[in-house]
């Protein structure tokens, strides 16, 4: 999705409408945490979603896993072969391997609103997620003659979706955004945090270890 090209000292939130909105919190107005004064920039009354700005905050919510993970790669290391005169080999590289790894997602993240910013995959768990493996390969590995061993390290992941939940309704009754703006049009939003919508997709990191690929 296109990133709106508005910049604001305010921190830019969600409208559910057909075009990319920026939302305002004015602090002081609201009387309770779920029903707050906000702001959209073409002054409509779509629903909004709530981040660190507001009072509440919309979540990412798992809705489905598949049943099976698949493996990336993120190291190989030197390749032993099991001699073919002798009856079997007992192998272990006998070294430490720490790797970082940054793997792409595959995200796809479906909202009925264009967003501002990166709130939703923000949102969605383990976007752009990182990290390291170490390894220490002390542990040896049982070759037949003319087999190979390759230390490995690995992530496992698994696709995962789910939604995302809690909104901002608009009640209709009009509000003044903030002292400093007498002329905005704003209204007030009751926050209804069962509310779901949208959809995202991701294949999301389950484990990562270090190990041995064996093969003739």
């Amino acid at each position: 999705m296109k990133k709106s090209l508005i910049r604001s000292k305010w921190v830019g939130l969600l409208g559910l409408g057909l075009v990319p909105l920026v939302v305002i919190a004015s602090p002081g107005v609201a009387s309770a945490a779920t029903n707050v004064c906000l702001q959209n920039s073409d002054g409509s009354q779509t629903d909004i979603a709530g981040n660190s700005s507001t009072p509440d905050r919309t979540r990412s919510v798992t809705t489905q896993w598949a049943s099976n993970t698949w493996q990336d790669w993120v190291w190989r290391g030197p390749t032993f072969k099991c001699p073919t005169n002798v009856p079997s080999c007992s192998y272990a590289w006998q070294q430490s391997k720490t790797t970082s790894w940054k793997v792409s997602l595959g995200l796809s993240i479906k909202v009925p609103i264009p967003y501002v910013g990166k709130l939703f995959d923000e949102l969605t768990p383990s976007y752009d997620r990182g990290g390291s493996t170490t390894t220490s390969y002390t542990f040896t590995t049982n070759l037949k003659p003319g087999q190979f061993a390759q230390p490995i390290q690995i992530v496992e992941r698994r696709w995962t979706k789910g939604t995302y939940q809690g909104i901002y309704h608009s009640t209709g009754k009009s509000c003044l955004p903030s002292p400093s703006r007498p002329n905005g049009k704003a209204w007030r939003y009751n926050w209804s945090p069962n509310d779901r919508f949208g959809s995202w997709t991701t294949n999301l990191s389950v484990r990562d270890y270090g190990t041995y690929n064996v093969h003739s």
